[in-house]
């Protein structure tokens, strides 16, 4: 939706868009084009090799995410990078020799919107699409083209005819290489009816079938190429013909953008017109930098080239507007975290979930988990029989962050999270992880490992504890503990989990190399008044932080109590058993000084308890226990007086079955799975039955 300039956020287009290196993307492709190359022999029948398929490097990626600016910009990105990036490519004299041959090629774009029907063979889409490269390449050059019907008698449809009809348009060699950039593949959603298609023994029709089909004929000749990007719904990951033995599409991951990319961007963009006025120098002052622009815009856009270009004009026509450039970077965070600039910045790209179809909501929920908990995923792997989860992604509008070339992340904008957060039929657990995902620094987001069990267990404490419906355990802590039971829980209302800064690390540093506030792990008497507050729960980045893996604080709905709990998550993938060195260890890292620091100061007020939840309990500890939970209050002491409870504190230590009661036994033993030979599993670890009974759990509670 376009608004008027005179409104709070116009996104009138009033700045050119420079364009930045996006070197993994273009080495990828490079070796995808030189892999086709080299085993043309196979492709044409010159060899008798079976295992050759077709490489045509594909990008079926959302709104916004630089399809088109990337493949119109390939042969330049390969000019300019062939000397840095690149150059390790060229690693052998056929490399290189490929490479100087690729810089020197031409590049034919080709827009699918425009095909249709042509005469005088209405009917075929090889036609159609001959006719388009034809009428692209005269448009191309300032040529006038021929009607179809000329044209059809002087091109027959056999590639030996048409390439050099193409090379004599275009001016080139037959030598040179012709790089050939099909652009909104997703207009092939629109031609079942348009085109004789070939259909599949259960009579189906895929017409993606029949356009790959097409390009690799094509690709039978030598010295021309394919890249393939576009959005659609009627494409995916594995479709019957396609993708099976006579076609092999490479996906290109297209990153979204870091911030030094998104720095290089807004050092490069200007005003329409006026070259001399980057938008840098318009949005940016003496004490607000381009690095700190760069890493607002990164918090709220991920990178995403679209969204990143939209947000940027909307605060451009927002500065231009009042006369002063933003003068703090609170300023400017500010701006974005308005919910009318979260709704116009994604409202082109936005897809609403669906609230009528069960599958979808559960498909959502589990990728909200997986953006959460940072759990990546293959390119082929299965949400359910033949439903791949690359494609729910697609169809959703969400976007992907690989991390390798195989393997990516769900990547969800904090503009998007904005706009999902007032979906009227989202579950509690939807807003809780949507809330959570607000929250999380977008460098944890880049950084951080897999958390899968301390989410669970937070969520499922969240849950628990905010719950209005009588559950057992509530009832198991109250009755172990006085001051718990004195809270009068439960809590008003579910929070959202925050993934905190490192405690314990006296200074860090963000990707623009600036300094951020921490805490020094002496300091608890900062960090509970100044970073913990009552509507969040925290997981430390830092999995090696000296502080507990789950903090929050609770507050008594009838007095002014306050309880600050630590959850210590050690589940039974690590190598050893949990014993007492280990929860005198966790004692006095958090329950020594926050007693000292915090606590004394009202003692009347003021309460700590450490929780231990660990599913791999040492045999003397279990012993101990007795195959009970057990609270060791404020002047107990534990293994053989090692180890005294400090004044106003507890301990807490869960044994198996109660465990059992706060994560499914099932949950568990997944986990224990996932987590048992890595300590960053995929999502093919946990599976989807898996992920679906952690959701199903969560809803139990609501």
């Amino acid at each position: 939706m376009m608004t008027n300039l005179g409104e709070r956020w116009a996104t009138d287009n009033t700045f050119k868009p420079g364009f930045v290196d996006r070197e993994e993307d273009v080495y990828r492709v490079t070796e995808e084009l030189y892999e086709l190359q080299e085993n043309r022999k196979q492709l044409s029948g010159r060899s008798n090799s079976s295992y050759y398929r077709l490489t045509i490097p594909f990008s079926p990626h959302m709104f916004g995410s630089g399809k088109t600016t990337f493949c119109v910009n390939y042969l330049e990105l390969i000019r300019r990078l062939s000397e840095t990036s690149l150059a390790s490519f060229a690693s052998n004299s056929s490399k290189k020799e490929f490479l100087d041959k690729l810089k020197t090629s031409n590049l034919l774009y080709v827009d699918l919107r425009v095909l249709e029907q042509t005469d005088p063979e209405e009917r075929s889409l090889e036609w159609a699409l001959y006719y388009l490269l034809y009428r692209s390449a005269c448009s191309q050059v300032g040529l006038s083209f021929m009607r179809p019907q000329d044209v059809y008698k002087q091109i027959p449809l056999y590639p030996e005819f048409l390439l050099p009809e193409l090379q004599k348009i275009l001016g080139i060699s037959s030598e040179q290489f012709l790089l050939v950039a099909f652009d909104e593949v997703g207009a092939l959603d629109e031609s079942y009816g348009e085109f004789d298609l070939e259909r599949t023994q259960d009579g189906e029709v895929f017409p993606y079938n029949d356009f790959f089909g097409i390009i690799r004929q094509l690709c039978k000749r030598d010295n021309i190429f394919f890249i393939v990007v576009g959005k659609s719904t009627g494409l995916r990951i594995k479709n019957s013909v396609a993708f099976g033995p006579r076609v092999l599409v490479h996906f290109i991951s297209l990153s979204p953008l870091s911030s030094s990319n998104i720095v290089e961007f807004l050092e490069k963009s200007t005003l329409k017109g006026q070259v001399q006025h980057r938008i840098c120098d318009i949005l940016c002052s003496s004490s607000f930098s381009v690095d700190e622009l760069a890493e607002a815009l990164l918090e709220y856009t991920g990178g995403v080239p679209g969204l990143l270009t939209r947000a940027v004009n909307m605060l451009l026509n927002f500065v231009q507007t009042r006369g002063q450039p933003f003068m703090l970077k609170e300023e400017c965070l500010s701006c974005m975290n308005e919910d009318g600039f979260q709704r116009i910045c994604a409202e082109p790209f936005i897809q609403h979930i669906s609230t009528s179809d069960e599958d979808r909501k559960s498909e959502f929920g589990i990728l909200l988990m997986m953006a959460l908990f940072h759990i990546p995923f293959k390119v082929d792997d299965e949400l359910k029989s033949e439903s791949y989860l690359f494609d729910a992604i697609n169809e959703m509008g969400l976007y992907r962050y690989p991390i390798d070339q195989d393997t990516f992340q769900v990547l969800i904008p904090k503009v998007f999270v904005g706009n999902f957060e007032y979906l009227s039929s989202l579950s509690l657990l939807e807003k809780i992880l949507l809330g959570s995902l607000k929250l999380q620094p977008v460098d944890c987001f880049f950084s951080s490992k897999c958390r899968v069990f301390e989410g669970i267990v937070a969520i499922r404490l969240i849950l628990m504890l905010s719950s209005k419906v009588r559950n057992e355990f509530r009832e198991l802590l109250c009755q172990l503990s006085a001051i718990f039971k004195e809270m009068k829980l439960p809590i008003s209302e579910p929070l959202p989990l925050d993934y905190m800064r490192s405690v314990g690390v006296s200074e860090s540093k963000s990707e623009s190399n600036k300094k951020r506030k921490t805490y020094e792990s002496n300091e608890w008497n900062k960090i509970i008044q100044e970073a913990l507050y009552f509507d969040r729960v925290y997981i430390p980045i830092d999995i090696n932080s000296r502080s507990p893996d789950i903090i929050f604080k609770l507050q008594s709905p009838v007095d002014s109590k306050v309880l600050i709990v630590g959850v210590a998550c050690k589940g039974r993938w690590n190598s050893e058993r949990f014993g007492w060195s280990d929860i005198i260890e966790e004692g006095e890292k958090f329950l020594v000084p926050v007693s000292n620091q915090v606590l004394s100061n009202a003692p009347d007020k003021n309460h700590c308890m450490l929780i231990v939840v660990s599913t791999k309990l040492a045999f003397d500890v279990s012993r101990e226990l007795g195959d009970q939970s057990r609270c060791y209050s404020s002047g107990m002491s534990i293994e053989s007086e090692s180890f005294t409870i400090p004044s106003n504190c507890e301990l807490v230590i869960l044994c198996e079955r109660d465990i059992e009661m706060l994560i499914d036994k099932e949950i568990l033993n997944g986990l224990e799975k996932a987590f048992s030979s890595t300590d960053r599993p995929l999502f093919g670890d946990f599976g989807p039955d898996l992920l679906r009974r952690v959701r199903h759990s969560f809803l139990s509670w609501q």
